[in-house]
Formats: C-alpha cells, structure tokens, sequence
C-alpha cells in the first residue's frame, strides 16, 4: 500500500493542510523539534488507529483546540494500475475517536492494521533491546501481528482475562479464580506455542540482518524464555498458579504467564546486551526492525511501508551506510532527517519536503 496524499487538521503543531505524497519515497528535512515526527506519526495513526508515541489519544489534538482530524487517500497494491484510491480518517473531538474507511465506521481497529502494513523506525527502538521485558515482549507481539490476526486475537483475550483475574486477587474472591485460571491456561497455552515457533524462525532473518549491518563476525541469537516454560499444559499451570497463590493474593496480581515471558539477545553464549556499546545496541534495534520488514514480507509476500524517524543519529557514516544497503524493501517509505543528513541517501528520487514550524514545502 501507498499514500496518495495525507492531510492534517489541528494534529500536533502541523498545519492544516493536505500533503502531496505520491512517490515511493517521501522525505522530510528540519531541525529537531518542527514537526517531522509529528507527520510521521499522523501517517502511522492512518495505518493503526494509535500512535507509536503514546497510549493517550488525546495528545493528538493541538494545544487550545478540542477537535483533530487526519486523513489518507492510499492505493491498493493490486489496483494502483487501475487508479482505485481508499480513504482512511481518523478523528477525535470531545475524547471520542472515530475511525472511517471508505464512508464505513470501523467499531475496531483490527479492520483496518492489515490494510495499511507499516513498520517504523523510531529511536525509542532502543528499548526494545536494553528495556524493560515489556518492551521486548511488545517488539514481537507488534512482529507477529502484522500477519497474524488470530494472534493478535488470542493475545487481546489472554490479557482480558489476565486484567479480570488481578481484580479478582485484588478482591480476594477464591471461589471464582480456578475458573479464571482455567481460562489464563488455555489462551496463554497459544501465546507460548505461538511466540516459540515465530521466534525460531524470526532468528533466521534476524542473524542474517545484523550480520550485515554490523561489524562484529558472531552471529546474534534471540532466546525466548516462557514464564511456565516450554509445552505447558493445563495440569502443570494449574500446579504453578497454586505454588504462587499465597503471594499473588497479597500482592493483588498474577505473578507468572506470558505477560512475563522474557526474550534475550545472546551472542557466544553470553547476553551480548550487557556488554555491548551504545552504538552495537542501535544496531541491534536497527536490525530487529529490518528484519521485523522482511520477515513481514517472506510471511504475506507484501512489501510493507517503511518510516524512518531519525532513528541514525548515534551511528557514524560507515555504519549509517551499511544500514541503508540492507534496508528492507517496501511499496513507500518516509525518511525524517535533520538538515545534512539526507546526503547519506543521495541518488534516491522522490518528494523533498522542508519541515518549519508545523509546515511541510516541498522544496
């Protein structure tokens, strides 16, 4: 999929106005601070129904008004030949968001996330490797997700009941919490199985991607560790919820299960994060999000939509280089750069556009 054109309306500090952004690749050019990440994550919003930056909806309405809009008019892989554009709009006013595609109201976002792949890179990737075990856990929720519907499915459910079962520890309502803990066995059963199996083969891409990208010879392995372990079954949850259930009812809150699965990056049979440089953990974040691309296009054979957010400041020029001759194929990408910066694309063709103040010029 690829945008036609995207148009802002009281969104962050941008201007209200529609964007001509028919070209494969879309670049923005300003210092720190103007409005470059602004449009970014208007263009995310349109692919996802929420941003990369925040969980609060609400940020995205301009400072001193109530109401924001954005809008995208995009092309179908399939039908670009033939000229047929959908539109995307989102809205917030009064705290309420609406989201529309094609004259239909969308009830949930699953509707439109397949429509409108799109994998960005953003500095705060950094977390993903050096974070906390929620941040890693949310990289390979969002990997798997892109083509698995019923993960993402399965994964929603798990975590309604995950927040039911914590109200019910809280309360300390025994006589409902076998039940829920039948109901936590069987949906994080399939996240194990699921998260184990994309793991192996995520590996494969992964390795080959960082190799490529770094200038260290050993290959970088992810482990995937699951809280109740490898092929669970119900009988032997169900022994670890009770070893844990004194605990969990004085802390208020389940204390195993995937929501506290953790994922490793090892290299010689050591976390290589613990002693690895700034620079070599850029370049794993860098990694993890080209191969989270290709693993997405060896998936679905659809190349995805690509935003780059100044995700290379701390690499010098030869790594900056090495990153760009790998990076991952894609239908559209929009690249955020301060002034200077763009030269390390140079030979690329596409729109040019100067950022200041919330205003977008091509230039």
């Amino acid at each position: 999929m690829s945008f036609f054109s995207v148009g802002t309306y009281n969104f962050r500090n941008l201007e209200d106005t529609q964007i001509n952004t028919n070209a494969k690749n879309i670049f923005l050019i300003g210092e720190n601070g103007q409005g470059k990440t602004n449009f970014l994550e208007a263009v995310y919003v349109l692919c996802f129904g929420n941003s990369f930056r925040t969980k609060i909806d609400s940020l995205f309405v301009k400072e001193g008004e109530k109401e924001m809009s954005v809008k995208g008019i995009y092309y179908d892989d399939e039908k670009k030949e033939d000229g047929i554009k959908n539109n995307i709009f989102l809205s917030m006013s009064k705290g309420k968001k609406t989201i529309i595609l094609n004259e239909k109201k969308i009830r949930d976002r699953k509707e439109i996330i397949y429509n409108i792949p799109c994998v960005v890179f953003s500095h705060d990737d950094i977390s993903f490797v050096n974070g906390t075990p929620d941040r890693r856990r949310t990289f390979f929720n969002q990997t798997i997700s892109l083509f698995d519907c019923n993960y993402l499915d399965n994964l929603r459910q798990y975590e309604k009941v995950l927040k039911n079962r914590n109200a019910v520890l809280k309360n300390k309502e025994k006589e409902i919490i076998s039940v829920l803990d039948m109901q936590l066995a069987e949906k994080g059963i399939e996240l194990i199985k699921k998260r184990e199996k994309i793991t192996e083969e995520f590996n494969e891409t992964f390795s080959s991607v960082f190799l490529k990208v770094s200038d260290l010879d050993s290959k970088i392995k992810i482990l995937y560790k699951p809280s109740w372990g490898f092929e669970p079954d119900a009988e032997k949850i169900r022994e670890i919820l009770l070893s844990k259930a004194e605990e969990e009812t004085a802390l208020g809150t389940t204390l195993s299960g995937p929501h506290r699965d953790r994922f490793y990056y090892y290299m010689n049979k050591k976390d290589f994060t613990k002693i690895a440089s700034t620079g070599q953990i850029r370049l794993i974040s860098l990694a993890l999000k080209t191969a989270q691309a290709e693993f997405y296009r060896e998936k679905t054979g659809k190349k995805p939509l690509i935003l780059l957010d100044d995700a290379l400041l701390e690499l010098d020029k030869t790594k900056k280089t090495r990153f760009l001759e790998s990076f991952p194929e894609y239908e559209q990408a929009f690249f955020a750069f301060l002034p200077g910066e763009e030269k390390i694309i140079s030979g690329k063709e596409g729109l040019f556009y100067t950022v200041n103040n919330g205003a977008l010029r091509e230039k």
